[in-house]
């Protein structure tokens, strides 16, 4: 046997076998890297879904258009407790079988009324509802609306962000009875 002939065929097997766990990857990959966080790519969309649904783009982009659901991930994935953690993905993961036991579609396949209503009703019912699934909605809507009055969008077009102590400031006024500044 030819040794060139070997080794070609071993170089060729070896890059074959580096390639091949790339072929069985879920092709839809979550689009930021987290460091604790565990998630697939349609529990992402369900996120963003969500988003849209707490704050649509209406003449202003919604919130999953500046990404607050993403700003919801990294916020799970760095400030809460592997326990905290644990408990918002279950419920993330139970949300929508959850919806669809209550109200006969899943929230991914809902129309933009339906989910509107779906959210409405779980916070109306939120004393019935599992605690994972409470954690999970009510952290998501709490990251949601932060991430959203913190994206770059709000702070410059809605409600202009100004430095303290702005432009009203005045420092060379004497502060008097007549004049409270």
């Amino acid at each position: 046997m030819n040794r060139r002939l070997v080794l070609k065929q071993l170089a060729m097997a070896t890059a074959g076998a580096m390639l091949l766990p790339a072929c069985g990857v879920d092709p839809k990959k979550v689009s930021i890297a987290l460091n604790h966080l565990n998630i697939t790519g349609d529990e992402e969309d369900l996120l963003a879904d969500i988003a849209d649904t707490i704050i649509p783009a209406t003449n202003t982009p919604g919130a999953k258009t500046v990404g607050a659901h993403l700003f919801t991930l990294v916020m799970v994935d760095d400030c809460l407790s592997k326990e905290e953690q644990e408990k918002y993905l279950s419920g993330m993961r139970s949300f929508n079988d959850k919806t669809k036991e209550l109200y006969g579609k899943s929230f991914t396949k809902a129309s933009p009324e339906d989910r509107l209503q779906q959210l409405t009703s779980l916070e109306k019912d939120a004393e019935k509802l599992p605690e994972d699934l409470k954690t999970f909605y009510s952290r998501t809507r709490q990251f949601v609306v932060q991430g959203y009055t913190q994206s770059q969008h709000f702070l410059t077009d809605i409600k202009p962000y100004q430095l303290v102590p702005g432009p009203h400031f005045k420092g060379c006024i004497p502060v008097t009875e007549q004049n409270p500044a």
